[in-house]
């Protein structure tokens, strides 16, 4: 499988490129383009109704747009599932107040773009590529991963103090249990019995499987989109710097509307270590036909 990740400032044509790359892989294999952003427009390119489910555009070439809105609500529900099931022996206090308070609290949009992100890797296709949200989110996204490794180590730590202290209370009092509602639950006290040890151990191999695949050179590849003008120059500085930051390497920078100033000998003598790509500012950038006449600008790209 092959991933690429379409970043860019909000409004620069990460939409219309994502398009193009699209439809060039088609031609290689099995191709899936999904729009992260918010405010999707891959439809409004490709001139198809699109949603969470892949949609066949052309040959090899499927499209989906990420509600924003119903990942939260399934990454919300399936967390709720998730943990219920886990600690049902503390369903006494009330879990649901939790929930509903999860449901706004800061970063949720980024962790459950990056589960989206993650159950569409796993879809049976030779080539994903991500239209991104604006820089700001997607870099947050992509962030968060190696900070959920972080997160989670220093959980798996507090438990295994915890098991150890229920092994400590069983040589006194004998084995550890509750009831509820005349159900009887034994309250586990090894790793090999711990449920929540086990899923946060199998959780950080997945993160760290993820994050593996992102820094791999041979399976990913990170595309910056710019105009060529000031801000745009300045946002994809400052992407390749962060993306550095967290060991992920830029491949390439495509310049959309290239002929529009003469900003492009600065944005050249910059990012001289990249391919440069150029795009002309193109008439009704819409429909797979216009789509395929702006290919040639792509070069092997």
């Amino acid at each position: 499988m092959r991933l690429i990740f379409v970043l860019g400032k909000g409004g620069v044509g990460k939409t219309t490129v994502s398009a193009l790359l699209a439809l060039r892989h088609s031609k290689l294999g099995k191709t899936l383009v999904a729009s992260l952003d918010p405010a999707h427009n891959l439809g409004d390119v490709f001139q198809e109704k699109l949603g969470m489910k892949e949609k066949r555009i052309a040959d090899n070439l499927y499209a989906m747009e990420v509600d924003l809105d119903k990942v939260v609500r399934d990454y919300i529900g399936e967390l709720e599932n998730s943990l219920k099931h886990t600690y049902r022996y503390l369903t006494v206090i009330n879990l649901e107040k939790y929930f509903d308070v999860l449901k706004n609290y800061p970063g949720v949009e980024e962790s459950a773009l990056l589960e989206a992100m993650r159950k569409i890797i796993k879809k049976d296709y030779d080539t994903i590529i991500f239209d991104t949200p604006p820089t700001g989110l997607t870099l947050r996204i992509l962030s968060l991963a190696e900070m959920t490794l972080i997160w989670l180590d220093k959980l798996i730590e507090i438990r295994k103090k915890i098991l150890d202290r229920r092994k400590a209370v069983e040589k006194i009092q004998g084995e550890l249990c509750v009831v509820i509602d005349g159900e009887r639950y034994e309250v586990p006290s090894s790793e090999e019995d711990d449920a929540v040890i086990r899923e946060m151990y199998q959780y950080r191999d997945e993160i760290e499987d993820f994050i593996h695949m992102i820094r791999n050179n041979s399976v990913s590849e990170f595309i910056a989109v710019m105009n060529p003008e000031p801000l745009s120059f300045y946002e994809t500085k400052r992407i390749i710097e962060y993306l550095q930051k967290i060991d992920i390497g830029l491949s390439r920078v495509i310049v959309n509307k290239s002929e529009e100033c003469d900003f492009l000998g600065e944005i050249e003598r910059e990012f001289s270590r990249y391919q440069i790509f150029k795009i002309p500012v193109m008439k009704n950038p819409v429909g797979i036909e216009n789509i395929r006449k702006i290919c040639e600008y792509l070069g092997d790209a």
